[in-house]
């Protein structure tokens, strides 16, 4: 199962069985997801994940090494971290960040709309 499609298309039907998750294309290309009309996160093909977290979240995943800064200052300063899916032992690890940014939008989803 290390094929980054198959890879991606496990992670992404985990993604959307989360309550209130809905897909809808990304501004700048590829897949946004979204609870309750807020993006939390999006990809950029099956192995480029831009994740939006709260800054404890950001910091504590950086420190780990679980994600690294965007690439964009900008997004950065947002709370946004990268991480990036190679093999399926990456799985768990995404799932973890994902899973902190779904519930900081769920609980404050006034934090992540654009402004």
């Amino acid at each position: 199962m290390d094929d980054q499609t198959s890879i991606y298309e496990s992670l992404r039907g985990w993604i959307l069985q989360l309550p209130g998750v809905r897909e809808v294309p990304h501004r700048v290309g590829g897949v946004e997801f979204q609870v309750d009309g807020v993006e939390f996160m999006h990809s950029h093909g099956p192995s480029w994940l831009d994740i939006r977290l709260s800054k404890e979240d950001q910091a504590s995943v950086l420190k780990t090494g679980q994600a690294f800064p965007h690439r964009a200052q900008v997004h950065s300063e947002a709370g946004w971290v990268g991480l990036r899916i190679e093999n399926s032992q990456d799985l768990g690890k995404a799932k973890r960040v994902i899973q902190l940014a779904y519930e900081k939008a769920k609980k404050n989803p006034e934090d992540l709309k654009p402004r």
